[in-house]
């Protein structure tokens, strides 16, 4: 069973809520990335949920298949959830402060799931180029 204190670990994968999406479409670009990385842990941040959610309700009940996986990758132990905490936030206001100077910030979602993974020091499964602009987060991407 996986346990929800990610600082025991010293490699891990966070997934972000594209990577949670194509999971439960069986898509193959995630499905490769974490078939390359089998001994990793799998995290999501909290904000992830907080995403499926809403796209859940936005959608009415469309994406009841993602929420249904990530509901029960959690409850399995397949992922962990981070909350956010005050070391998380504040690299998040580093993190967007530095990126709205240069013009490029990040949605706060987005933002706040990057500086989960640069605080955990874990890489972040993702299909979405926006993190690209996150200087020293380490991706995976397809």
């Amino acid at each position: 069973m996986r346990t929800s204190n990610p600082s025991m670990f010293g490699t891990m994968i966070l997934l972000d809520t594209s990577a949670i999406i194509g999971l439960a479409g069986n898509k193959e670009w995630i499905v490769d990335i974490l078939e390359e990385h089998p001994k990793e842990n799998l995290f999501i941040s909290v904000i992830t949920i907080a995403e499926v959610k809403t796209g859940r309700l936005l959608s009415q009940n469309k994406n009841e298949a993602v929420s249904r996986f990530l509901k029960e990758s959690i409850n399995q132990g397949l992922v962990s959830v981070i909350n956010i905490d005050q070391t998380i936030a504040e690299e998040f206001a580093k993190l967007q402060s530095q990126l709205l100077n240069k013009g490029l910030p990040l949605s706060p979602f987005d933002g706040l799931i990057a500086a989960t993974a640069l605080c955990r020091k874990a890489r972040l499964a993702t299909s979405d180029d926006d993190f690209k602009r996150v200087k020293n987060l380490k991706l995976l991407t397809p």
